[in-house]
């Protein structure tokens, strides 16, 4: 019969191997993949889905379960592309269709980037206003996080941990589904009107559908997961392991988002409001009270900060690569200076419109509209790329999914377009 120590032994075994299997289960679900779509569900598309939840209550829940699975393929691609070439989107389109088409969408990323951006520190001042802390303060305090992950400069690895860390803090949105519920009911009705074609008469519905579709997938996107993957030195065996990280990722995403339309239901249901960011802080102040107004708070700043690294990061590696130039975490500061020197000062003209105008969270629906309808031309590119078995080789996708990907982008171009036509 074994003795007390041997089964004392044998627990601590056992429990080793399962905490091993449960570290290695987090860390098949953390990386470049987990980390894009959790900064895809940044400040704007948090207040996004609470708009549509506060005027249109589950409308759009339907839309952005079933968004789940257009934004993992297109995100998937991505993965082909970095594997299959060992690049970054940046510089293979630069080699594929000239200087004129690369500079051009970085060019279009950078204005995407900078809307994006005023949305990040719009949502950050308004946390500090909600606190009582001056809004040049807390600009500045996300200038000062941004600029100091810098310092762990030679490793992607180092700066990946730092940003997972952040991006854990998201996660106390999906409380909403405890705290205020899901109706099945209204739920299912809210499907049956997806099929009503009255339903695409309504400005509100449209625009709303297009700002989150905007919302869903982000042109910076394509740009940071290609080049991280790269940075990140993962390799064709990864293969597998990247992929199931980008499908967790992105049903965590969407989830966050369905999360948001339930807090600006309850809110309009119990008197609140959500015109912007303040807005909306106060009255889950107000609604839930102080405990759910500092962990909404936590979780937008997280969000917004999240966001800022990893668009800068997504322009940085395209201008790097662009350029011609070393790009990535894992290059020394004195190796990669115009990377570096790119990730650095992207952020700052946004940062000072913040300070200048107090109102610009009114225009996150406008700018989440145009984000679907910029998404079309690098979405192009990237199906054309990674349609090329030449280039990406037995990664290469087929016709009847480049074809069906290629009816994704013009149903998205065409919805943004009408939507935009019936809001301004």
């Amino acid at each position: 019969m074994p003795s007390g120590t041997e089964l004392v032994l044998a627990a601590s075994n056992k429990l080793a191997k399962k905490l091993r299997g449960a570290g290695g289960l987090i860390r098949s679900i953390l990386g470049p993949g987990w980390l894009v779509m959790l900064a895809d569900v940044d400040a704007p598309s948090l207040l996004t889905a609470m708009q549509s939840g506060y005027y249109l209550s589950y409308l759009m829940i339907p839309w952005l379960i079933l968004l789940t699975i257009p934004l993992y393929f297109i995100q998937e691609l991505t993965i082909r592309l970095a594997l299959g070439s060992g690049r970054g989107i940046g510089e293979i389109i630069k080699d594929k269709y000239g200087k004129g088409v690369a500079l051009s969408s970085l060019l279009l990323m950078m204005l995407i980037d900078g809307a994006a951006y005023l949305g990040e520190y719009a949502s950050v001042a308004a946390v500090g206003l909600a606190l009582g802390i001056p809004v040049v303060a807390s600009i500045l305090l996300i200038l000062t996080l941004h600029t100091i992950i810098i310092l762990f400069n030679g490793s992607y690895r180092r700066i990946e941990n730092i940003l997972l860390l952040l991006s854990t803090l998201i996660l106390v949105y999906l409380a909403a589904f405890i705290v205020i519920g899901l109706n099945p009911t209204t739920l299912y009705e809210s499907t049956g009107l997806m099929l009503n074609p009255i339903s695409y008469t309504d400005t509100s519905y449209v625009s709303l559908l297009a700002a989150n579709i905007g919302a869903a997938v982000m042109p910076w996107m394509l740009y940071y997961q290609s080049s991280a993957i790269v940075d990140k030195g993962l390799k064709p065996s990864h293969y597998t392991h990247e992929r199931f990280e980008t499908a967790v990722g992105a049903v965590v995403s969407e989830s966050l988002m369905v999360a948001g339309v339930l807090i600006g239901y309850g809110l309009r249901v119990k008197g609140g409001s959500v015109d912007g960011f303040l807005s909306a802080l106060k009255s889950i102040r107000v609604v839930m009270g102080n405990y759910w107004f500092y962990t909404a708070s936590i979780g937008l700043i997280a969000a917004a900060t999240l966001a800022v690294f990893v668009i800068s990061m997504g322009f940085a590696y395209g201008l790097g690569e662009y350029l011609g130039r070393p790009s990535g975490f894992r290059h020394r500061l004195r190796d990669a200076k115009v990377f570096y020197l790119f990730y650095l000062i992207e952020v700052i003209p946004a940062a000072l419109l913040v300070l200048l105008s107090s109102n610009l969270a009114s225009t996150i629906i406008d700018i989440m509209i145009f984000n679907s309808i910029a998404l079309s031309v690098p979405l192009i590119l990237l199906i054309r790329l990674t349609s090329d078995r030449g280039l990406v080789g037995s990664y290469a996708i087929g016709r009847f999914r480049a074809l069906a990907l290629y009816v994704i982008t013009v149903i998205i171009l065409v919805l943004g377009i009408y939507a935009a036509v019936l809001t301004f």
